[in-house]
């Protein structure tokens, strides 16, 4: 049995898959089912890492992050919060603010005025990552798609930047996101419209690939690419037509930036360093 739950594939990608798969059948009918893109990524941190947190490390500190986007999915639902731009923009502060505090021990190894630089546009990029999740999330079927590649496209990029934990943690919101997908396909309707769906595939997302690139090998321009994802999925129209259509489609499209992204870095990877 433990040799089984140490094998990479099932830390990162079945183990969550079949957790989030459960709650996601339980939550389907709720505004609720972001948590369970939470749960399967809490199930990969478990395997894969434990959750020990006596060293707060810059890994441990996105977990951390990651693990409240998750808790924030109940609160917000719950409290009847509605998704405006106002509210979008808060919590992308908040989202940026978590984002220096994750970097923050490889921000303070740099001079000021780098590290100025690094600080604002790290924290820019998850926070647009993060506002672009919630901005798209009119569409239960949209806001899995967009999850779902925005998971595996952050555990591609880890990989190409030579994180295989942070690649394993990305895989497994990927595969989080494809279960509450596959429960809304199988049923053939849509979940009750929760804006906070993607939330926590957006922040965990956001944070895989930043920190690729401060403790990996991952070019910054790689990420780029990725902050179109959520807004490709708006070029399909929900309309009437079949969930499992929609949810190909949406899912196709969202892929097209993250191929794009993982092009870059695997070119990045291929080049002589300068």
């Amino acid at each position: 049995m433990n040799e089984w739950l140490n094998n990479p594939a099932v830390q990162a990608g079945i183990a969550p898959f079949v957790v989030a798969l459960i709650l996601s059948a339980i939550l389907g009918r709720t505004r609720l089912l972001g948590l369970a893109i939470g749960a399967g990524f809490l199930t990969a941190v478990v395997l894969v890492m434990g959750l020990s947190f006596e060293s707060l490390t810059s890994v441990k500190k996105m977990v951390l992050l990651g693990l409240f986007a998750t808790a924030a999915v109940p609160v917000l639902e719950l409290a009847g919060v509605q998704t405006h731009r106002k509210t979008r923009s808060i919590i992308a502060a908040l989202v940026a603010a978590g984002a220096v505090w994750v970097i923050l021990r490889v921000l303070q190894q740099q001079a000021l005025g780098t590290a100025l630089l690094s600080g604002t546009a790290a924290a820019l990029y998850v926070a647009l990552l993060a506002y672009g999740t919630m901005a798209v999330a009119d569409d239960p079927v949209r806001s899995s798609s967009a999850a779902l590649m925005m998971g595996l496209g952050a555990g591609v990029l880890a990989l190409l930047g030579a994180s295989a934990m942070l690649a394993q943690l990305g895989i497994a919101v990927g595969a989080a996101a494809g279960a509450t997908l596959l429960v809304q396909m199988i049923a053939g309707k849509r979940a009750p419209v929760g804006w906070t769906l993607a939330l926590p595939a957006g922040v965990i997302a956001g944070l895989v690939g930043l920190l690729s690139v401060f403790t990996g090998e991952l070019r910054w321009y790689c990420l780029l690419p990725t902050l179109a994802a959520p807004w490709a999925t708006r070029l399909v129209p929900a309309g009437a037509r079949a969930v499992w259509l929609i949810a190909f489609l949406t899912a196709l499209v969202a892929l097209v930036p993250m191929l794009l992204a993982a092009g870059l870095a695997w070119f990045a990877a291929a080049s002589p360093s300068t």
